[in-house]
């Protein structure tokens, strides 16, 4: 927590998730959770045809990509459920208009949040994603970042 901050501690440590190369980042989230005795929140947002606006609605497509995501983070969770047993983890996969939005208001009160961070694979601009930079430039606790490979 920031120094000067007097907040109890939200025994929740968030952490974002999207594929499989964010497995690190969960464990790297699991270990001080399960030390402290506080939970695991897994986060997966994603953005479904995210530039067609209101045509999307109309694709019953969404479902089916819905019950993959969930199924693709349960399996993301699974090895870090056998290796921190004690750890309660909950998932939570949301469809998003913004994935930062979503990231963002989900850790309002958290003390920590734990986020895999993709690199760019080119050189213009900011090294980080657009969601890895709103979360850094809006949260209000401490942020880790976990390098992919």
């Amino acid at each position: 927590m920031p120094s000067g901050d007097d907040r109890e501690p939200a025994g929740v440590v968030p952490a974002a998730a999207r594929d499989e190369r964010d497995e690190e980042a969960l464990r790297v989230a699991a270990a001080p959770a399960a030390r402290e005795g506080a939970s695991l929140r897994v986060l997966s947002a994603w953005v479904f045809l995210e530039k067609v606006g209101s045509m999307a609605t109309m694709s019953d497509g969404a479902d089916r990509l819905a019950a993959d995501q969930a199924t693709a983070t349960a399996r993301l969770v699974a090895p870090v459920r056998e290796e921190f047993p004690e750890l309660t983890v909950s998932e939570h996969v949301v469809r998003a208009g913004s994935v930062s939005e979503v990231l963002v208001a989900a850790i309002a009160g958290a003390d920590v949040i734990v986020i895999g961070s993709r690199r760019r694979s080119h050189f213009i601009g900011s090294p980080l994603g657009d969601v890895t930079h709103a979360v850094l430039y809006h949260a209000h606790c401490p942020a880790v970042l976990v390098p992919h490979p």
